[in-house]
């Protein structure tokens, strides 16, 4: 909260309350880097954008709302924890500003103002703060929708956003396909830099989970723009969401040059701590060709993605969604290798690939793999994941000596 009436009350500095007592009218300022919709769930309906962004505070806007107390309503704020029980409605007026700093008492007005916690400040007695030229307020249903609109037209400037990019994914939801439509227009141009982004990948996540793929293409055409992009995004820590969604998404057709590039990658993607996932959702959703490439892939670097911290996950769905004969050929070829058996099965998911490597092979070879894995007994014991290939080698020689 900064006082409209002097700078004595500088975010930057060391206050404890307004030097002035003025209450009633302070300007709010917003970590936000927009200013919140009227007509929203969060903040009321009746805080305008009047100011321009703060040159002090970086990302951040100055709302310069001034809360007049309306005839017969009550300007209170009530202190909350850190996380409110309840979120304000869409014609609520309730609001949390900022993170937890310090909780300062202003003596002129005996108002507790929330710095140390998140503070809601309540308008009581009044439906809403904005007015119409009447001097009446508007329905909910005209704010919401208001509200939906100036979201919707600025939605690339919101999903930028930790609240605003909730409001784009909320408005999403509420709007109809033609409105989705112009709002996905902002992202034109912008979604490689969408999917980098912390907030921004989420509302693509909405889009590509709600509308028809062929809206989608302008995602996949920027991803091809440049070669390794594809790639690149595919290892990043958010884009390789939207990696993902698109090839489960999109039909063959769509994807198939984002695949190929992809595939180009393979053994890099498959012991990448993110990249990894991308090549699981190709070998889940992409063609049998695209399976059988990925599958002979692995088979000829097998110790180098099975000695992987995360590409035992990459084995493990190939062993799910592969052919039979690709299947067969992978634990053929890790059987063969000394001692990768074992060292696989204690990776995370490389005990569900050694498991469905057993149920794979059969006659000599499935005797083998068995051996070699009693050779190793006391070592997978003793492995968090390995135990459960242990218990399945206890129970085999169990049946065996029953028979």
């Amino acid at each position: 909260l900064k006082c409209l009436h002097s700078s004595c009350c500088d975010l930057s500095s060391d206050w404890s309350r307004p030097v002035c007592g003025v209450v009633d009218k302070m300007a709010v300022v917003s970590l936000s880097p927009i200013a919140p919709p009227p007509g929203l769930a969060r903040p009321p309906p009746g805080l305008e954008r009047l100011g321009a962004a703060s040159s002090c505070v970086p990302r951040s806007l100055r709302l310069d709302a001034l809360l007049s107390e309306p005839a017969g309503a009550s300007v209170s704020t009530s202190v909350r924890g850190t996380q409110p029980k309840g979120l304000p409605s869409s014609h609520g007026h309730s609001l949390s500003w900022g993170s937890p700093q310090r909780l300062a008492q202003d003596s002129a007005s005996s108002l507790p103002l929330a710095i140390d916690e998140p503070a809601y400040i309540r308008l009581g007695d009044c439906h809403s703060p904005v007015s119409t030229s009447a001097g009446d307020a508007p329905s909910e249903t005209s704010l919401s929708s208001h509200g939906e609109r100036s979201v919707l037209e600025n939605a690339w400037l919101h999903s930028q956003d930790p609240a605003g990019t909730r409001w784009v994914q909320d408005a999403l939801d509420e709007a109809s396909d033609e409105t989705r439509e112009v709002a996905l227009q902002e992202f034109h141009g912008r979604a490689v830099k969408a999917m980098r982004d912390p907030h921004a990948n989420h509302v693509l996540q909405k889009c590509i989970s709600i509308m028809a793929p062929t809206s989608l293409q302008f995602m996949v055409d920027e991803l091809l723009e440049r070669d390794g992009l594809a790639t690149a995004v595919a290892r990043h820590r958010y884009g390789g969401r939207i990696v993902q969604h698109l090839l489960k998404r999109c039909s063959a057709s769509q994807v198939s040059g984002l695949a190929e590039a992809l595939m180009q990658e393979t053994v890099a993607l498959a012991c990448h701590s993110f990249g990894n996932f991308p090549v699981q959702h190709l070998l889940q959703f992409g063609t049998e060709e695209q399976r059988h490439r990925l599958a002979q892939t692995i088979v000829s670097n097998a110790e180098t993605i099975c000695r992987s911290k995360v590409g035992a996950g990459v084995v493990a769905a190939a062993l799910e969604h592969a052919s039979s004969e690709d299947r067969l050929s992978i634990a053929q070829t890790v059987m063969h290798m000394p001692g990768l058996l074992v060292e696989l099965a204690q990776c995370r998911h490389g005990n569900t690939a050694v498991l469905r490597m057993l149920q794979v092979l059969d006659g000599q070879d499935s005797l083998q793999a068995h051996m070699g894995l009693a050779m190793g007994i006391a070592t997978l014991r003793a492995s968090r994941y390995g135990r459960v290939v242990a218990k399945h080698l206890e129970e085999k020689t169990l049946q065996m000596a029953v028979h």
